[in-house]
C-alpha cells in the first residue's frame, strides 16, 4: 500500500529491473511515472495506476544483474563482498547465496533468543538440563536437539524449498504481516546479521566464561 512507500526506495518491477520510488510536492513517481490513483485493493495485491507505460528494456540492453543493487546493501557498509563471492550478472548465485544469508540469519534469532529464554523456561520433564551450551550435550537436551536437528532437516529439503520466481527467503507469509515489501525484507536482512552475532558472541562467551546467555548480563 502507499503508507509503505518511502522517498528513495527502491522496487522490482516483474521483469527484475529496478525503479526509483520519489515522492515530493503531493505526489508519487515510480521510474519515470507518476501515481495517478492509488491503493486499488483486489483479491490477489494492490494496483497504483500511472499516468505513462514503462517499458521493460530489451534484454540484449539491459544492465547486467548488479548485486550491489539488491535488497541487503544497506548503510553503513553498503554492498559488502570482500572475498567476491557475488559475480555481477550471476543472478542465480547471488539468489542463492542471499536465500542461505537468511536461512542462518533466521536460526541464529532464534538461537540468540533461546539462549535467554532457557535461562527461564524449561519444558516439563527437561528440569534437569542445564542451561547454555550443557543443554544440548546432557541428556535429555541432546536427544530434543537430535530430534530438533531432523525435523529442521525435513523441513529444510522438503518443505521451505525456495522457489526461483520468487524472492530469495521467501517461503509464504501466512501471518499476514506483509513480509515481502523492501522495507521488511531489508529489516529481516539486518536483524538476521544481528542474530548471527548475537548467537556467536554468546557461544563464545560462555566458551570463556561458563556462564549462560542471561548469568553473562549480571542475571
Amino acid at each position: 500500500m502507499s503508507s509503505s512507500l518511502k522517498d528513495g526506495m527502491r522496487v522490482t518491477s516483474a521483469q527484475g529491473s529496478q525503479l526509483n520510488v520519489q515522492i515530493g510536492g503531493g505526489t508519487v513517481k515510480v521510474g519515470r511515472a507518476t501515481v495517478t490513483a492509488a491503493d486499488v485493493a483486489c483479491s490477489n495485491g494492490v494496483i497504483h495506476v500511472i499516468d505513462k507505460v514503462l517499458l521493460a528494456p530489451l534484454a540484449e540492453k539491459a544492465a547486467p544483474f548488479d548485486p550491489a543493487q539488491q535488497i541487503g546493501a544497506m548503510a553503513p557498509l553498503g554492498f559488502f563482498d570482500p572475498l567476491g563471492f557475488s559475480k555481477k550478472g550471476d543472478k542465480a548465485g547471488f539468489n542463492n547465496l542471499q536465500a542461505a544469508e537468511i536461512k542462518h540469519g533466521r536460526v541464529a534469532m532464534m538461537a540468540a533468543l533461546g539462549a535467554v529464554v532457557q535461562h527461564y523456561v524449561k519444558f516439563p520433564g527437561f528440569e534437569s538440563v542445564p542451561t547454555g551450551l550443557g543443554a544440548v550435550t546432557t541428556a535429555p537436551g541432546k536427544e530434543g536437539f537430535a530430534a530438533l536437528f531432523l525435523v529442521s532437516g525435513v523441513l529444510e529439503l522438503a518443505i521451505w524449498t525456495q522457489d526461483d520466481k520468487k524472492e530469495p527467503g521467501n517461503f509464504g507469509d501466512p501471518a499476514g504481516l506483509n513480509m515481502y515489501n523492501p522495507e521488511m525484507r531489508e529489516k529481516e536482512i539486518n536483524n538476521g546479521r544481528m542474530g548471527m552475532f548475537s548467537a556467536i558472541g554468546i557461544i563464545a562467551a560462555e566458551a570463556l566464561s561458563g556462564k549462560d546467555g542471561m548469568n553473562q548480563l549480571g542475571f
